[in-house]
């Protein structure tokens, strides 16, 4: 193998590749990057056997061969080099790999590609696409509503149901529920429900960056691993293997009818939320709501720390209420909408409040109330 690339596209790629590589691992093989050289350039493959992350280098391609090296090792000291031509070439009978930038003269030990686990195949799949940015946009507007409680691990994943055209995606950890729907441009006769590990969609944005167009998105024919690919090259790849149980029937949870519609400007209630809940953060993050004709109330108190308490402006039809939720749930919620105003639902002090984006039916977020004396 001999190859010429640049150090920062390769360092960037490592970056990327190196977050699918466990550091716990008692496999020696999976502290290494996979290196391959194909026709596009020069190929970095990184997993721990639940995710696999993938990315496409350009380069130019002298011999072909393919080795796998320490990765932390190897991203750390390309990170340091100069923005000169790197030359990486490969002796197969020591599996040494020399790099050669400017002044630097450097060997590595290597193991044998043989000797990396086979990366699942996409080839024989069932395949929808949609635009990137919008599945972008959906993973980082639900992402946070995933649990971090291994005790339940269907809830650790998203759901990815694929039904009629259409891709919703939904986090619930038991506290709250995001729920985004997105339209598929093709492959609209794929039917399927699949919990994804919120890990692994997280690591999305970082695989996909600078990448545009659309997202392909393949099932495997055993349901148990899914693919997620940009490019006609596939230049950024990231595998995950599905987890098993069933989801449960997040449909019930989400509110049907409300009694109370609250329409408010976004920023001005994320800046509100953001200074009033600085008064909550010891006692529980309880964040009082209180709406009644001519707009809302906020409040938060902490016996030893102080209070604080801010009126703002809103639309608000139906009855008065007052409510009470965890403030980093609604701060999260906020900083998902991507639209000046913000609507509101609840329907009563002990039932849970929905947010949502007027005039919108693609996004909405539903939180779970706190009981406490008001």
């Amino acid at each position: 193998m001999r190859l010429t690339c640049q150090p920062a596209t390769l360092s960037q790629a490592l970056q990327t590749v190196s977050r699918a590589i466990s550091t716990r691992t008692t496999l020696p093989i999976l502290n290494n990057v996979l290196l391959e050289t194909t026709s596009s350039g020069l190929a970095l493959t990184g997993t721990n056997l639940e995710i696999g992350i993938k990315k496409l280098v350009e380069a130019e391609i002298s011999d072909e061969g393919s080795t796998t090296v320490p990765a932390r090792l190897l991203t750390d000291f390309v990170g340091t080099l100069p923005q000169q031509q790197l030359e990486l070439s490969l002796d197969v009978a020591s599996q040494t790999l020399s790099l050669r930038c400017g002044r630097f003269d450097t060997h590595i030990k290597c193991i044998e590609a043989d000797e990396f686990p086979p990366t699942p195949r996409s080839d024989e799949g069932d395949t929808i696409k949609l635009p990137l940015a919008e599945l972008l946009a959906g993973i980082e507007q639900t992402q946070m509503a995933a649990s971090t409680d291994e005790a339940r691990p269907v809830l650790t994943g998203e759901l990815l149901q694929i039904e009629g055209g259409r891709l919703t995606i939904v986090a619930t950890d038991g506290h709250r529920l995001a729920e985004r729907r997105l339209q598929v441009t093709s492959g609209d006769g794929l039917e399927a429900r699949l919990i994804v590990p919120a890990r692994a969609l997280g690591e999305l944005p970082r695989a996909f960056r600078g990448d545009s167009g659309e997202a392909q998105i393949t099932v495997s024919q055993a349901r148990n691993q899914i693919f997620f690919r940009t490019g006609s090259t596939g230049s950024s790849e990231v595998t995950s293997r599905l987890i098993d149980g069933t989801y449960p029937n997040y449909a019930q949870v989400i509110p049907n009818k409300s009694s109370t519609v609250v329409r408010v400007d976004t920023g001005e209630l994320n800046q509100t939320v953001r200074a009033v809940s600085l008064f909550a953060r010891d006692s529980a993050n309880v964040l009082r709501i209180k709406a009644q004709a001519d707009g809302l109330a906020l409040s938060a108190t902490t016996n030893e720390v102080g209070d604080s308490r801010a009126e703002l402006a809103a639309e608000v039809e139906g009855n008065e209420i007052q409510i009470a939720f965890n403030a980093r749930y609604v701060l999260d919620a906020l900083a998902s909408v991507a639209a000046e105003q913000v609507e509101l639902r609840f329907d009563g002090p002990l039932s849970p409040g929905l947010i949502r984006i007027p005039d919108h039916d693609d996004y909405l977020y539903v939180i779970m109330p706190v009981r406490v004396a008001m």
